[in-house]
């Protein structure tokens, strides 16, 4: 057991260590790794890679009005005697608005976040800020460069509304839709405007999809866009069809849905021919055969009999539809199956019957007029006459009441399931050659021979087959299969690049009502008394409760949603028509869920709009300079110390530099990592926050240099080696810890009382401060230990530098 551990620490430390060294890899020598693999990455701030840099202000001038508009309105009603309901629920508001009040820089926060993830800007960095009695919002966009889509998009007005669904295409809303895709065409045609610029203007609108370039095969043009392959390039065509898109059914599984619409669309160059990959089995099995000169036979509805060679009827047995499957067939022989279709053999039987029919039962003849006694009195004397040996084709001539009588009574093989119930239950349970009792249907009364005994069917296939021949035949077939299932198998066609511009018939989300967030009072996270669960109360102000009660009357059964800046939070069902100006949002899978809903509704209400202070952009160049030249100082500094320590201190420095590339590698590891490793937050790095990693670069050898003259002072006083390091480190560590715990305390004041690249360059220092103390007193402490009994480190001028006649090791 000892010597499994002894084993397994090593193992598991270098696995360890190559996981972190694959992370400290550039991006671009990981391109061919797995996504989470390539993920972790470092994140840059404005001054490295450029961008935006936007201060917004928040007014609280309306939210101070609507508080001492409150406070007046609450004193009038206790001037006038009003009663407590309505006092209180006044004092409920004012109260919510306080609240907000001090919440009001989180909660914008929060909508400015959302904005600007929509953008794509993964590095953003909002903080709050306070100049005297304003409150600011610094947001910082990294790689954005573009200063009005910013502001046009973070820098909108919050706004709280409430939308009903628009799912049922009306002949208003389809003329409105033809009239803009006719109002586009014109744009090209009369105005001269080009389709990417229409596309553009118009690709945000709801139910408007612009795509720029796509390549369709001929057969895969969308629905209404076929004229478009013989369409001279760059003639744009208005055709009504339809796109296909997929979506999940009641009982979660994938679905296609057919979109009617009309495109716009141009050929933008002419076909160019390109391999096409060839999923459909039949397709690759014709392309197989022809490039190798093999046999491909497709078969329809075919009976696995004895027809059919054993191995492949046992094999598509087993089979099910869509499956691809070899098998050797001996004699140098294999095949590629792929099973289309199978269905499998049923209980099936040959029988004849005489049917005497009855006045009034069903398909019968005029001229048939007996009775039903009758009927079944002649039926049990036919049966008499059989038992007793007369002839039954005979018989069925001359009494049956229907066409198989002209045959001798014969009805052929049939499947069980083919007849009427109480007919196939009669049959099905006679021997071979046996004969019923009347049996009584809809139809008479039948008198039933077995002419076969019950046998099940054969299975009925339709497949594929490909065929290979030679001594690796079965190999051949495998090594297709395997290509099939990889997609590598492609045929050569002619595609067509599609610019075009799609234009839904069918409405796809929300239409806008009266209802906003003027009418809105306030949103709070109660527990159901049924379930005690978690749910959120709104309430609405007089004039809302009114809209509200028509908007959830005419909404029965279907969902509203509530937009925050332009953001869905919620879309809840309408239960009943509500009134009262009260509802409940249940749904919440716990209280933080139904907290953050409850939030996100009081920040849309919340009248405090954002404006723009100001603004500054940083050129994607520039940052480019600053980064490159950041990262040559760094490189620049390592490669100094590195050489200063091993002229200095020769073997020791030269441990203490493959320390300090460890020192690199972790630093790196950790700046790519999200912070304590499993949050969402990361180490943004700036131009300050580089200058604090050059330092710490240039600190992280100052324990090393400690360590090491205490090493000299003990080996020149004639002390073995393995005796001069541990004195050394432990002699060495009270000087090592007071300075860096003096830097640490630096750094923490920077932080606390520094501005954000005061804070960024604070944040690095001190990390590389601890990892250089990791770094130096373990990492380095290891190394030494390990190599301290090589036969070199007997002389102490190659170990650390100096002359000492009395060295030696134990």
């Amino acid at each position: 057991m000892e010597t499994n551990r002894r084993y397994l620490w090593p193992v598991l430390t270098g696995m360890i260590g190559l996981v972190l060294l694959f992370i400290a890899l550039p991006d671009g020598w990981k391109v061919w790794a797995p996504g989470i693999l390539r993920a972790p990455t470092f994140h840059f701030g404005l001054d490295l890679v450029g961008g935006t840099q936007l201060d917004f202000r928040i007014s609280e001038q309306e939210m101070n009005d609507q508080i001492a508009r409150l406070e007046a309105e609450i004193a009038q009603l206790k001037d006038q005697g009003a009663g407590s309901e309505k006092i209180a629920i006044l004092q409920n508001q004012l109260q919510s608005t306080k609240q907000q009040q001090t919440s009001i820089v989180e909660s914008i926060r929060t909508v400015l976040e959302r904005r600007i993830n929509a953008l794509g800007v993964s590095e953003a960095v909002i903080t709050p800020s306070y100049m005297g009695d304003e409150k600011h919002l610094l947001v910082e966009c990294p790689g954005v460069v573009d200063t009005q889509q910013c502001i046009a998009t973070v820098g909108k007005t919050i706004q709280l509304e409430f939308k009903e669904e628009f799912t049922e295409p009306t002949a208003e809303f389809e003329q409105s839709i033809r009239d803009r895709a006719t109002a586009a065409l014109r744009r090209i045609t009369v105005s001269g405007a080009l389709l990417p610029l229409v596309g553009q203007d118009l690709g945000s609108t709801l139910g408007v999809a612009y795509s720029d370039r796509q390549w369709f095969f001929k057969k895969d043009l969308p629905k209404g866009l076929e004229d478009l392959w013989t369409t001279p390039v760059g003639k744009v065509l208005k055709r009504e069809g339809s796109i296909t898109v997929p979506e999940q059914d009641e009982n979660g599984q994938t679905t296609e849905k057919t979109i009617p619409g009309i495109w716009l669309a141009e050929a933008v160059s002419p076909r160019t021919q390109t391999g096409r990959l060839v999923q459909e089995a039949p397709t690759a099995f014709g392309i197989l055969a022809k490039e190798h000169k093999l046999t491909y036979t497709p078969h329809t509805e075919v009976p696995l009999d004895a027809k059919v060679e054993p191995a492949i009827a046992g094999i598509l047995q087993s089979m099910t539809p869509g499956d691809l499957q070899t098998v050797s067939l001996g004699n140098d022989a294999a095949a590629l199956l792929f099973l289309r279709l199978r269905t499998p053999g049923q209980e099936q039987m040959a029988a004849s019957h005489i049917l005497i029919a009855f006045k009034g039962a069903a398909a019968v003849g005029e001229s048939v007029t007996r009775t039903k006694e009758e009927a079944l009195t002649l039926a049990k004397d036919i049966k008499s006459q059989l038992d007793n040996g007369a002839d039954f084709a005979t018989l069925a001539k001359k009494y049956s009441d229907d066409g198989s009588g002209k045959s001798g009574g014969s009805l052929g093989t049939f499947v069980r399931g083919a007849m009427v119930a109480p007919f196939e239950q009669a049959a099905f349970a006679l021997p071979q050659g046996g004969l019923s009792d009347p049996v009584e249907t809809q139809f008479g009364y039948h008198v039933i021979r077995a002419d076969r005994a019950v046998s099940r069917s054969f299975d009925v296939a339709s497949y594929d087959e490909l065929r290979f021949t030679g001594p690796d035949a079965k190999t051949q077939a495998d090594a297709a299969m395997a290509d099939l299932k990889a997609g590598k198998v492609q045929q050569v066609e002619d595609a067509l690049a599609v610019r075009s511009i799609f234009f839904s018939l069918l409405p796809t989300g929300w239409k806008d009502t009266t209802l906003t967030g003027k009418h809105f009072r306030s949103a709070a996270v109660t527990l159901d008394s049924t379930t005690n669960l978690p749910v959120v109360q709104i309430a609405f102000d007089d004039e809302g409760a009114k809209l509200f009660q028509e908007l959830t009357k005419n909404n029965v059964g279907k969902r509203i949603a509530i937009f925050v800046g332009g953001d869905l939070v919620s879309a809840p069902r309408v239960q009943t028509e509500i009134a009262g100006g009260t509802a409940i949002i249940t749904g919440s899978g716990n209280f933080e869920e139904a907290q953050k809903l409850a939030q996100d509704l009081n920040t849309g209400a919340i009248p405090a709009p954002i404006y723009l202070a100001g603004q500054h952009t940083i050129e994607a160049t520039l940052g480019g300079e600053a980064l490159r030249t950041s990262l040559k100082a760094a490189l620049v500094g390592i490669i100094i110390l590195m050489i200063y320590m091993i002229v200095l201190y020769r073997f020791l420095g030269l441990l203490a530099d493959a320390a300090l590339m460890g020192y690199a590698i972790l630093f790196v590891v950790i700046l790519k990592l999200p912070l304590f490793f499993f949050s969402s937050q990361y180490i943004v790095l700036t131009v300050a926050g580089m200058a604090g990693i050059i330092l710490s670069l240039g600190m992280a050898v100052d324990a090393n240099v400690l360590i090491f003259e205490r090493i000299k002072e003990e080996l020149r006083k004639g002390k073995l080696v393995t005796t001069a390091v541990e004195i050394g480190f432990k002699r060495a560590w009270p000087s090592i810890r007071d300075g860096n715990a003096s830097t640490l305390l630096t750094c923490a004041i920077l932080f606390v009382i520094g501005t954000s690249i005061v804070r960024g360059f604070s944040v690095t220092l001190g990390m590389g401060v601890l990892m250089s103390m990791f770094t130096a007193i373990t990492v380095t402490r290891w190394l030494i230990r390990k190599t301290s009994h090589l036969p070199f480190a007997k002389n102490s001028r190659l170990l650390v530098g100096i002359r000492s006649a009395h060295t030696s090791l134990s």
